[in-house]
């Protein structure tokens, strides 16, 4: 590793070993995420807090372990951004809104908390969607990060997670922390070209994040591979920490021969924009010609789910419940649409609240059957192309409501399961296309041990949609 690029662009894993034989420090990682932050930061845009001075600090606390022969765990010394909605001691914690919000929300939860515990380097705070409530990445407040796919016209980096994905190609983190309610990992992970996990509701703790839906809300990493996906899970997951290589070397020999796939029900591929679908259904093709068995899984509970979420049907009167105790006068402090969205759903009854909440939980109960001869199922993770935004924001089209970007990622938040969503191409825009991967609740080992077969037979990010033309 002769150069601080060479050195960036290894796995995850491969940096780590990098930072315990002496070939390369905290520091230095750290120095070159700051350069790359003030060589592209004020064009992409990724970040609402930058705090150099208070990375660098936590770096030299990393080597300093490392030089005292102390090994905190997996992500010690590595670059890491972390969404706007987490709480972080020495940052203040705006969620996507005009003004910080009370103190108790930048108080450290578990997931911060383990992070910062194996002493990895917090890099800044990235933007979000007000109140993780969007899929284009958009924010009147803050505006948009810039998806480095498109140097000529300013498209959305998918939402919430909106400055995450950009942070990982601007070269200022080599992990981006995220959360998804109804894809806000995977739908700026698709949109900008790289991995995005979707860990089961309840498996890691939401506690320390700004609630959307609490009974959804999953905190979840954006990653350069699926190989570096697997690195963090392995990282942080309560059944793996106390062993992590153990895991990472059980799916490294994951082979395809042995899966099932299942290729999603028609809904997720109706109406898809440009040429995503025929780019998934290529990818698709290639793993059956590699081993994988290919068969259909329809799914009657996503369908039924989707009639009701596409019309607007579910409103989320808990981001309501929360602005009312957290934001004093909220209506008039939030984007002007949003508090559209929300003053519709304000008038839901407790009655129509309450049949809303058993009808989930009969297709929650239901939807495991899905999976009963595949071992995961396979659709696109967004079905548009990412949009092209005009004075910050996308322009209206009533053929592609908001909610669309949501529609294929959003089934496996309300059904309680996980999935996780990796480039397979470029569509004729030449913005990235992602492949979804569904799986039932805590099966994150066999959805990460398919994902990283997958990669070996098609190629990591990298190799498959090399870089965009913003940082080359």
């Amino acid at each position: 590793m002769s150069t601080k690029q060479e050195t960036w662009d290894r796995s995850a894993s491969e940096i780590a070993l990098a930072l315990r034989d002496g070939r390369t420090t905290s520091t230095v990682l750290t120095e070159y995420a700051i350069a790359r932050h003030d060589q592209l930061g004020e064009k992409l845009h990724a970040y609402l807090t930058w705090a150099p001075a208070l990375a660098l600090k936590e770096a030299q606390s990393a080597d300093q372990a490392f030089a005292e022969g102390r090994d905190l765990g997996l992500l010690q010394g590595l670059p890491i951004s972390i969404k706007d909605l987490y709480g972080v001691q020495g940052y203040p914690t705006y969620g996507g809104s005009a003004q910080p919000l009370a103190a108790k929300w930048e108080q450290e939860g578990p997931v911060v908390q383990d992070i910062k515990s194996q002493l990895a380097v917090i890099t800044g705070k990235t933007h979000t969607v007000e109140f993780a409530a969007g899929g284009i990445g958009d924010n009147v407040h803050w505006g948009a990060p810039w998806n480095p796919w498109d140097k000529d016209n300013h498209r959305g980096p998918g939402g919430s997670s909106s400055g995450a994905g950009v942070s990982l190609w601007e070269g200022s983190a080599i992990v981006a922390f995220g959360s998804d309610t109804m894809g806000s990992v995977r739908i700026p992970a698709s949109m900008t070209g790289v991995v995005g996990l979707k860990i089961t509701h309840g498996r890691w703790s939401e506690k320390g994040i700004v609630p959307l839906r609490g009974v959804q809300d999953t905190p979840g990493p954006l990653t350069r591979s699926v190989a570096d996906a697997a690195f963090v899970f392995a990282a942080l997951d309560a059944a793996h920490r106390p062993n992590p290589q153990s895991f990472l070397e059980q799916i490294s020999t994951a082979d395809l021969s042995g899966m099932t796939f299942g290729v999603a029900d028609r809904c997720f591929w109706e109406g898809c924009a440009l040429n995503i679908a025929e780019i998934v259904q290529e990818a698709i093709a290639k793993l059956e010609q590699a081993g994988a068995k290919v068969v259909d899984a329809p799914s009657p509970e996503t369908v039924e789910l989707l009639s009701v979420v596409m019309s607007g049907g579910l409103p989320n009167n808990e981001l309501v419940v929360f602005l009312e105790e957290e934001v004093p006068n909220w209506q008039e402090k939030v984007d002007p649409a949003l508090r559209g969205r929300l003053e519709k759903g304000s008038s839901q009854t407790a009655i129509e609240y309450i049949r809303r909440e058993q009808w989930l939980a009969q297709l929650r109960q239901s939807a495991p059957q899905n999976f009963e001869h595949v071992d995961v199922i396979l659709s696109p993770t967004v079905p548009i192309s990412p949009p092209v935004l005009i004075d910050g924001k996308p322009v209206p089209n009533p053929d592609n409501p908001p909610i669309i970007g949501a529609r294929n990622t959003c089934p496996a938040n309300f059904l309680e399961q996980c999935a996780l969503t990796l480039p397979v191409g470029l569509d004729t825009d030449g913005m990235p296309v992602g492949l979804q991967l569904i799986a039932p609740a805590n099966s994150e080992e066999k959805l990460l041990a398919a994902a990283s077969a997958i990669e070996r037979v098609l190629g990591t990010p990298m190799q498959q949609i090399g870089l965009p033309p913003m940082v080359k």
